[in-house]
């Protein structure tokens, strides 16, 4: 039994930034002496989107520690090759399927899926096109929806409650058949689009 303190500065897998500092007791075994299953309860990515200077994830598996130690934790991204570190470089966009298991007993496996988007060289909208798409989103376009998505799901929407992102903008407006307007286009120091600002019409 040791305690290990661990912290994260990247995004989880619900987009939300992560800093808290973790800190766990670790048991490889139940009391009988038999091994557990390792728990991947995150997984945290970085950059949020790639870009076309950034063409790659850095990604990093979080497992429960009081399951299983980092040291009898072995991790995969293919289920076939593994390695020590819980962490992935280079890994560019697509679903991937990602493994920890138990050195131990390597049957010992949890599995966990995940979509990373890809970067699209697309031309920024206009103030005028955006909110063209919101009125057609508003009465469950589906055309309208992929429109606003290829700028990326996980776009930042600022203005609007419950709506982080597009994916949740064009969820709301559907559900709830809310017409929203776009004030304001963001973009980075790049000239990429970083974020729309919008209100409720």
């Amino acid at each position: 039994m040791f305690s290990c303190r661990h912290k994260s500065n990247h995004r989880s897998l619900n987009g939300q930034r992560e800093g808290t500092v973790l800190s766990h007791d670790f048991s490889d075994e139940d009391n009988d002496g038999v091994p557990k299953i390792p728990q991947i309860i995150r997984i945290n990515y970085s950059p949020d989107r790639l870009s076309k200077e950034v063409k790659n994830y850095t990604v990093t598996l979080v497992t429960e520690g009081k399951r299983v130690s980092l040291e009898n934790t072995e991790f995969s991204l293919d289920g076939k090759n593994w390695q020590k570190s819980a962490e992935f470089k280079n890994v560019s966009c697509g679903k991937y399927s990602f493994y920890a298991r138990n050195k131990r007993d390597k049957l010992l496996q949890d599995q966990k899926e995940m979509f990373f988007e890809c970067f699209v060289d697309v031309q920024l909208p206009t103030v005028a096109q955006l909110n063209e798409l919101l009125k057609k989103i508003a009465n469950c376009d589906d055309h309208a929806s992929d429109e606003l998505r290829k700028f990326g799901k996980n776009l930042p929407v600022r203005g609007a409650d419950n709506a982080g992102n597009i994916e949740q903008l064009v969820r709301n407006a559907c559900i709830n058949g809310i017409t929203y307007i776009v004030q304001k286009i963001e973009t980075d120091t790049s000239g990429n689009l970083a974020a729309i600002i919008i209100h409720n019409s």
